[in-house]
């Protein structure tokens, strides 16, 4: 009996341990690789370590500040299209790792970001 409590705890402990080493930093760029047919070619955003955000061919959005709330990634910018205004957008990291970032929003949509070396 006391052998299985042990076994159980070292398991449990074992587990935290493997999820506190994923220490993956949000700092980087992270891309939406393009297909075949994109004309836009690679989508994503540059985090940096100073808070600022730098868009890639992200078009009429133009992030320019990030923070990590908790689970949420929250990006801020200016939207420069025919109604320009401010706006943050607030998403769930659903996963980092050092290779990709999967976010996901409101209306469950999920999107996978590669890690641009």
């Amino acid at each position: 009996m006391k052998k299985g409590i042990i076994a159980i705890i070292a398991c449990l402990l074992l587990g935290l341990g493997f999820t506190a080493c994923n220490n993956a930093s949000l700092t980087g760029t992270w891309v939406e690789p393009a297909d075949e047919n994109s004309i836009f070619g690679e989508v994503g955003f540059t985090l940096e370590k100073d808070g600022t955000v730098a868009p890639i061919n992200m078009g009429y959005r133009e992030y320019n500040a990030w923070e990590k709330v908790g689970d949420q990634l929250i990006l801020r910018g200016d939207y420069k299209g025919t109604n320009p205004h401010a706006f943050a957008d607030t998403l769930w990291i659903e996963e980092v790792t050092e290779e990709q970032l999967v976010l996901k929003d409101f209306g469950n949509y999920t999107v996978t970001y590669q890690r641009k070396k």
